[in-house]
């Protein structure tokens, strides 16, 4: 019988947590003005952003920046694919941290992201996934253990 250790809880209130907070702050809205900067041609600021720190194709990795706190952020709350997208989402928040602390603007909040990007892609996302051998955690019934 498999078992559910504390750490394991520990992995999805902190994995949990940090999607829920990047999504509710950050994704949804960048995603919304992603979706209408690549589908309706509107114009998105962000892009001169992308633009300043010098990444080819600015329109590009500003969408794929959205993508990572939106998309990316839901895979990692489901557990799928989770090293790889807190990977892309750490990658995401270190830019952010160097363009906040370029411009003299306050950087702790994207040094927490990336801080908690970073563990899981360390950790992995615990026992309770939806995503590859975490199916198991609804294949068999998981006994608290006290761990």
């Amino acid at each position: 019988m498999a078992r559910t250790s504390r750490t394991d809880w520990g992995l999805l209130v902190l994995r949990l947590g940090f999607v829920l907070l990047l999504l509710w702050f950050h994704g949804s809205a960048r995603f919304i003005r992603a979706f209408h900067y690549a589908v309706q041609g509107e114009a998105w600021t962000f892009v001169a952003v992308v633009e300043r720190l010098g990444f080819p194709m600015p329109g590009v990795f500003a969408v794929l920046s959205a993508l990572s706190e939106s998309v990316g952020a839901v895979l990692l709350g489901l557990g799928i694919v989770p090293r790889l997208a807190s990977a892309i989402i750490a990658f995401n928040m270190a830019v952010a941290v160097f363009n906040e602390a370029g411009k003299g603007d306050p950087w702790e909040l994207p040094a927490l992201y990336l801080v908690g990007a970073v563990v899981l892609t360390i950790t992995g996302p615990g026992a309770m996934t939806l995503g590859g051998s975490g199916f198991r955690w609804f294949r068999k019934k998981q006994r608290w253990t006290g761990e």
